[in-house]
């Protein structure tokens, strides 16, 4: 990406890897600032997953700051496109883990994929439950006065006597 910025009655053009360190002991290295851009993250981010061994720790620069490789970049992506599908960051941590000891992981990516589609289908039936429930009671309250109505229940009765909870859930679990 490149910017035009004026300079005087010229204008220079600046990349947008300027943060990019060139010395010698970090070959295309990028400081955590845009580390953190580059993986589309949060800088406390980078640093949690460092502590969860998710990220091998950065490489120093001579004034001590962490180097993050074109590969670590990588590996973030990786680890928000696996959350978006729903596998934990412990699972995430042993695919990771596999892959970086030299075995395939992708037979236990497709495990874990047909467990997360399960769970979804099993919380699409429950949220479908939870909609008919509610549409019911909703269809039901607009028929009554409610601006003219007393409160039975302790907080709210409307609310309360909804089926949601473990009456509901135990018909489509």
């Amino acid at each position: 990406m490149k910017f035009e910025v004026p300079r005087g009655g010229d204008y220079a053009i600046f990349q947008a890897n300027v943060m990019i360190s060139k010395s010698p002991e970090s070959q295309e290295s990028l400081k955590v600032g845009a580390a953190a851009k580059a993986a589309g993250v949060g800088l406390q981010t980078l640093h949690y997953y460092e502590r969860l061994e998710l990220l091998p720790k950065p490489k120093r620069s001579a004034t001590n700051y962490r180097l993050y490789s074109p590969e670590a970049i990588r590996r973030v992506q990786f680890i928000k496109k696996a959350q978006a599908i729903g596998m934990t960051l412990e699972e995430t941590k042993q695919i990771l883990d596999l892959k970086d000891h030299g075995r395939e992981p992708c037979r236990q990516v497709a495990e874990l994929g047909e467990k997360h589609l399960r769970e979804i289908n099993a919380r699409l039936a429950q949220l479908r439950a939870y909609r008919r429930a509610l549409a019911k009671s909703v269809s039901a309250w607009r028929k009554e006065n409610l601006s003219e109505r007393h409160c039975a229940g302790e907080f709210c009765d409307l609310i309360e006597r909804l089926p949601i909870g473990r009456n509901l859930s135990k018909k489509i679990v």
